[in-house]
């Protein structure tokens, strides 16, 4: 790409594309993994009519048929062209907004049809079994205590790994509550088991690194903030040596969390607010796994089935 379309597409992306970004942070909430891929997605579109000399600013059906065709040679998955065409649908209706252009038609941003997913949760036995296995890895203890920790956050409080590792020390639970900053920089309240409390605690009587205050809770090994992918290698290694399902991941936990206060006979509206969705209906997904798991259920003890 010569220089020329280079300095086009900086100065589009200062102009409009990054008070856009603005926006969807301060007035929208939305987190820094959302918003990075909203970026991307919008400059990548801005890039392919600039190569191509299509007005960035007044896209049409044909324009957008173009562009994915170019996604399509890519062969990128359903899930990821929805969301990039999520994003320009997002951006063009900041546009409308802010005047920045005067009219467009919006319906011709169509995301593919989507074959819908449900969450795939893990039977309480093989989660037994999985934090058993945990302690008696090689590792330094502390390191099996502090995994162990953060896993029990996971299913025992149904946090994201991301909200688990951006605990800070002075946030580590000891009471019957913890305050979570949840997706959109929401807040909410989750209740502790006992054993939870003690698991952090043990981890944090064992860390070899004085843990300041205002610092991340979970370190790494050489004192450093955890990774997430550290978690999940380690719950890929637990896959493999017992033979869990393939589905087995840190946020599988969090699903376990989920579907087991559920058939628990815990209230939906209680799960969400656990969960911290926005929306009913995504905690209502879990209510389908139950169903589907009793039509197994029925099928295979069922004398006449």
């Amino acid at each position: 790409m010569d220089t020329i379309k280079q300095n086009n597409i900086l100065n589009t992306k200062n102009n409009v594309v990054l008070p856009w970004i603005k926006y969807l942070e301060n007035n929208r909430g939305y987190g820094m993994h959302t918003l990075d891929a909203y970026k991307r997605d919008v400059v990548e579109f801005l890039k392919f009519c600039t190569e191509r000399n299509h007005d960035f600013l007044s896209p049409d059906k044909y324009i957008l048929r173009e562009f994915l065709s170019v996604l399509s040679e890519r062969e990128l998955s359903r899930p990821t062209v929805a969301r990039k065409i999520s994003s320009l649908k997002n951006f063009f209706k900041f546009l409308l907004k802010d005047k920045v252009i005067l009219s467009l038609d919006i319906s011709i941003f169509k995301s593919p049809k989507l074959k819908r997913s449900y969450p795939k949760s893990i039977d309480s036995d093989l989660v037994t079994k999985a934090f058993v296995s945990l302690m008696d890895n090689e590792n330094d203890q502390w390191i099996n205590l502090r995994d162990r920790a953060v896993m029990l956050l996971l299913y025992g409080s149904g946090l994201r790994i991301s909200e688990a590792l951006s605990l800070k020390k002075k946030e580590a639970p000891k009471s019957d509550w913890l305050r979570v900053k949840g997706k959109g920089n929401k807040y909410r309240d989750v209740p502790l088991l006992p054993i939870i409390c003690e698991g952090v605690k043990e981890y944090l009587d064992l860390c070899p690194y004085d843990v300041k205050e205002d610092e991340p809770l979970f370190l790494g090994k050489r004192g450093g903030e955890l990774s997430p992918r550290i978690i999940q290698r380690r719950v890929e290694n637990l896959r493999y040596e017992l033979g869990l399902p393939s589905h087995t991941t840190p946020h599988a936990l969090r699903h376990a969390f989920a579907t087991h206060l559920l058939s628990g006979g815990a209230d939906l509206r209680a799960i969400q607010q656990l969960l911290g969705h926005s929306s009913l209906s995504t905690t209502q997904r879990y209510t389908e796994v139950n169903e589907s798991e009793l039509l197994k259920l029925h099928k295979a003890i069922h004398p006449r089935s």
